[in-house]
């Protein structure tokens, strides 16, 4: 899909074509809500520059709907057919390069909820990481997170277990500089994923870990253990039981 919108992490999948959507979008954008025209009269043709919560964000209805063979499905059932065309949701030039800063995603993730159930959305595809929502997940754990609820993680960081059974993130580092990379052999995957996903939650929030750490895991004398590598970018991250007395 060629982009009209530089670097847009989040795309909608829309179930109507180009001319319904761009028609159901100006009437969201004229109508008053949070969601507005950067200056009126600046939408041109199909792109269109808003402002939500204080961030400049850019739209654009694209008629290619991007490619979903290869991505990680959740909770999505679309049939690529049926899709009419895609909104793509970037980064202002303000505030371009920003994604580090919570506030920013959080604006690009509730712009994204609130377009996508206004103007017929179907799924949801987060570029960084590689999946595809479908858009009821989507919004809800959106809207989850944005009212003070976990970070939306099985919707924005993709995790893919190597042959020797460790698990790679992709997708964290937008948010952090880093990604985890995980070896826990006490544990069976679902375990680790418990786990896994935990953490993640804190690097997208608060930032990157700059010095090794340990952490009381989930479990009694169960242990985390965080270990940053600037030269690769990893967070390693490890899960142990502290040996019996």
């Amino acid at each position: 899909m060629n982009s009209p919108v530089k670097s847009s992490p989040l795309t909608l999948l829309m179930s109507g074509g180009p001319s319904e959507t761009i028609t159901r979008l100006k009437s969201f954008l004229v109508a008053g809500n949070e969601i507005t025209l950067s200056q009126p009269g600046s939408d041109s043709g199909s792109v269109f520059e808003v402002i939500y919560c204080g961030v400049t964000l850019r739209l654009a209805v694209n008629p290619d709907v991007p490619d979903l063979v290869g991505l990680k499905q959740i909770f999505c059932n679309i049939d690529a057919a049926s899709l009419g065309c895609a909104m793509e949701i970037g980064l202002g030039d303000h505030v371009a390069g920003g994604e580090r800063v919570p506030s920013i995603i959080q604006a690009v993730l509730g712009a994204g909820q609130k377009l996508g159930v206004s103007c017929g959305a179907s799924g949801a595809v987060w570029h960084p990481a590689g999946i595809v929502s479908g858009f009821d997940y989507f919004s809800e754990v959106v809207a989850d997170y944005l009212a003070g609820g976990a970070f939306p993680v099985l919707a924005m960081v993709n995790f893919k277990a190597e042959d020797d059974g460790t698990i790679i993130s992709t997708g964290l580092s937008l948010l952090s500089g880093q990604e985890l990379q995980v070896a826990a052999a006490e544990l069976n995957q679902d375990e680790i994923m418990r786990r896994v996903v935990r953490v993640a939650h804190d690097v997208a929030v608060n930032g990157p870990v700059y010095s090794p750490v340990k952490l009381a895991g989930i479990e009694p004398d169960e242990i985390v253990e965080l270990d940053p590598s600037s030269d690769s970018g990893l967070l390693k991250m490890n899960t142990y039981f502290r040996p019996a007395a």
